[in-house]
């Protein structure tokens, strides 16, 4: 028995008192106050829900991928900026970047083409600046995410 007096009707704990303790359907006002505290709570997370949707609607998704690892702001740099600084030898395994090569996983001939690679990774706090990322090859950069990860 969890209550030791019968609580008042037309309540919450009225409510459990009538189907926990006395095992019985609950009286006509013990159960409008169950049903008013469920819209209640459906209403709030309704206008939760909302709120978030309208958060995550008007960021990009750059900075979405930014927000989820640490914060940090999308790096102001281009791919010709980080092959200026560095040159257009992949610094993982010191062999020329193939600039003509597709860039995206799966497509015929992309092991040799540019990618750009976070040499602290973003994953482990590592900022997107210019002086965090450098050319490598598109396998070299996989190969050594996987014996990161």
């Amino acid at each position: 028995m969890r209550h030791k007096t019968e609580p008042k009707h037309g309540t919450r704990s009225g409510y459990d008192w009538h189907r926990r303790d006395r095992k019985e359907d609950p009286c006509i006002p013990c159960q409008e106050a169950e049903r008013g505290y469920w819209k209640n709570q459906r209403v709030i997370r309704k206008d939760q829900i909302n709120t978030l949707r309208k958060d995550w609607r008007f960021r990009t998704p750059n900075a979405r991928r930014h927000f989820r690892r640490n914060n940090t702001e999308p790096g102001n740099y281009s791919d010709a900026d980080v092959l200026s600084a560095y040159g257009l030898d992949c610094h993982i395994c010191q062999t020329p970047i193939d600039l003509n090569a597709p860039r995206k996983v799966g497509q015929d001939g992309w092991e040799k083409g540019l990618h750009i690679d976070h040499v602290y990774p973003l994953s482990k706090g590592g900022l997107d600046t210019l002086e965090n990322v450098k050319p490598s090859h598109g396998k070299c950069n996989i190969i050594k995410w996987a014996t990161l990860g």
